[in-house]
């Protein structure tokens, strides 16, 4: 199984990044050439290894396909592990950052979702995660629902940082008028590298951003 846990490139020696980053990339591409769900409307999301279902079965257990389930949609995921709005993980050198993937190419779909942020505290920059995300809001303008997810309450990440992550999200989504779904004391049950959610984890993140779109007309 692909190891791609948010922040373990910080660990790692020098040497094994270049082969950490070629299975980040390898990852992002067997999950963006299959569905795990089906229906009539088609939700795209973005996201980092949490969409990969690391430590679980994969993909299959991760929250997208949770809220395929719940919103009977197809969900088309672009996940690449240890990124966020302003980290890279393990590929430094390679435009994988959420707003460097949208200059590379939009997503066809009328509902987007973008999550994110344990990595922007493990290992980007909090305080530039606002404009970061800004700068992807206005890139998604012309997409009729867009929801961004923040981060919930990892241990392994300095609780600030996730503070300040979730409060950058929030300004930057709300300015754009768009949706935002904290997970921030949200109840996202972790598994023991304090990163990662478990099944049910991922399960209540899935029903928190289908809920949210139901609400606002999104999907439901």
């Amino acid at each position: 199984m692909l190891v791609a846990a948010a922040g373990l490139w910080l660990v790692i020696g020098r040497d094994e990044v270049p082969s950490q980053c070629q299975a980040t990339l390898d990852a992002r591409q067997q999950v963006l050439a299959e569905r795990f769900t089906s229906g009539d409307r088609t939700i795209a999301v973005l996201g980092d290894s949490y969409t990969q279902g690391i430590g679980l079965l994969g993909p299959q257990a991760s929250w997208p396909t949770a809220l395929g389930i719940l919103t009977e949609a197809e969900v088309v995921v672009d996940g690449v592990g240890g990124t966020g709005f302003t980290s890279r993980g393990f590929c430094t050198d390679e435009p994988v950052a959420y707003g460097e993937r949208l200059d590379d190419e939009l997503p066809d779909a009328p509902i987007v979702v973008v999550q994110g942020g344990v990595n922007d505290a493990l290992s980007g920059t909090p305080d530039d995660v606002a404009a970061a995300a800004a700068d992807l809001l206005a890139d998604l303008e012309d997409v009729p629902t867009v929801v961004i997810v923040g981060p919930p309450d990892a241990p392994a990440a300095d609780a600030a940082a996730l503070r300040a992550v979730d409060a950058g999200l929030r300004e930057a989504t709300e300015d754009a008028g768009r949706i935002y779904v904290p997970l921030l004391d949200a109840g996202i049950e972790l598994q023991s590298d304090k990163v990662h959610p478990t099944g049910n984890g991922q399960w209540r993140i899935g029903q928190l951003v289908a809920a949210a779109l139901q609400t606002a007309g999104g999907a439901g």
